[in-house]
């Protein structure tokens, strides 16, 4: 959902914004206000949501990240990844820079939740890499797992 390559341009507003999915062997990938190429986004979101019950699955959600020279200006708030039952994985992408890209990110309420086992969590706000840029502001991270042998990675505004 507005997602810009080349040269273009997007304004996103979104609310209200979910995936849900129960079940084994599922998989759901989000894409909102993404930039590449020299690409300008501008990226508005309030509740955005993944949820998964099951075993075996996969979310991935990626907002407003900018690669190539393109710019990205992200305001998320109450974004989410729920995941219950064993063997899945979350990955979270807000507004990170690559190539020379740019990002300017806030974020309020953001969180991960997992229950069950041998489950992943990564979660990556405002990183830069290469000759990347990112502004970052963050309130309320956080990333919560219950059960056995889980793992989680939470990278925000490094600069590689």
């Amino acid at each position: 959902m507005g997602n810009a390559t080349g040269s273009g341009q997007s304004n996103v507003s979104a609310v209200f914004t979910s995936q849900n999915q129960s079940g084994a062997l599922n998989s759901q990938q989000m894409n909102l206000g993404n930039a590449s190429g020299s690409a300008k986004t501008n990226v508005s979101t309030v509740f955005t949501s993944q949820n998964q019950s099951g075993a075996l699955n996969s979310q991935a959600m990626n907002i407003g990240n900018a690669t190539g020279s393109g710019k990205s200006n992200v305001t998320s708030i109450f974004t989410s990844q729920n995941q219950s039952g064993a063997l899945n994985s979350q990955t979270m992408n807000i507004a990170n820079a690559s190539g020379a890209g740019q990002s300017n990110v806030r974020t309020t309420f953001t969180s991960q939740n997992q229950s069950g086992a041998l489950n992943s969590q990564a979660l990556n706000i405002g990183n830069a890499s290469g000759a990347g840029k990112s502004n970052v502001t963050t309130t309320f991270v956080s990333q919560n797992q219950s059960g056995a042998l889980n793992g989680q990675t939470m990278d925000v505004g490094n600069a590689h």
